[in-house]
């Protein structure tokens, strides 16, 4: 059966063990020139997220589960209640508010470990069973749930106070308000995910399948970030010296 605490235990091996790279840049090593680093990449992880959703919706067939997605796709996409506007556009006013252009945020060529990233998740929403894409897409928001943060006593890196000692004015950090909001509370996008996943993983190969899907989406997911994480460090270095 599978239950929160096989997906928390198996999230937070993954994400939070091992010294990742990304809780060091945040902690230790958070700069004007990291920051720049880091939001360019994410903006094209941004970019594609919603159209992953979209396509586990092609290939899942309860209306319950598609809901949730659909609303997910539109807080991205179109407006996030919070900020009256989508997170891809609140993540290009917080690039614009570290001195980046908006064109340059739209058109940056990403790195090789961020193309291989975004052509895993988008062949996994594609080529998956929709129970599988959606653990391998929808649960990467896990990782965000305070629940399995507090396990490993970690702050959320959606959260806006992780921003703030860059020194941006308010209105360059909505992004981040609306992220973590949308990540708090019983029906957030990190909690939803994990009712979705026990809902229909009704029988042991499910559950098999789902912990594989969510181990294959959260190593991918490591990868990528640890190598944008230490190109976000070695930019603050060089501008140190």
């Amino acid at each position: 059966m599978l239950t929160k605490e096989k997906i928390f235990s198996l999230v937070g091996n993954l994400w939070f063990e091992d010294d990742p790279k990304f809780f060091a840049f945040m902690k230790k090593h958070l700069s004007i020139e990291g920051a720049k680093v880091f939001t360019l990449e994410h903006a094209v992880f941004a970019d594609h997220f919603p159209r992953w959703f979209a396509n586990v919706i092609a290939r899942c067939p309860h209306i319950d589960a598609r809901r949730y997605m659909i609303d997910n796709m539109y807080v991205e996409e179109v407006e996030d209640p919070t900020v009256k506007e989508g997170h891809y556009e609140s993540l290009i006013k917080f690039g614009i508010g570290l001195g980046l252009t908006r064109e340059k945020i739209v058109n940056h060529d990403p790195m090789p470990a961020t193309i291989m990233a975004i052509n895993y998740w988008d062949n996994a929403g594609k080529t998956k069973s929709w129970l599988e894409g959606f653990a391998a897409v929808c649960g990467l928001e896990i990782s965000n749930n305070p629940e399995v943060c507090a396990m490993y006593n970690v702050k959320s890196p959606v959260l806006k106070e992780n921003w703030e000692p860059l020194g941006l004015p308010e209105e360059a950090l909505t992004h981040w308000k609306s992220a973590a909001a949308a990540d708090t509370g019983e029906e957030s996008h990190s909690e939803e995910p994990i009712r979705i996943l026990i809902e229909f993983a009704k029988t042991d190969e499910d559950e098999q399948r789902v912990l594989n899907a969510l181990r294959e989406s959260y190593r991918v997911k490591r990868y990528q970030r640890d190598v944008v994480s230490e190109a976000a460090i070695r930019a603050g270095q060089r501008v140190g010296r």
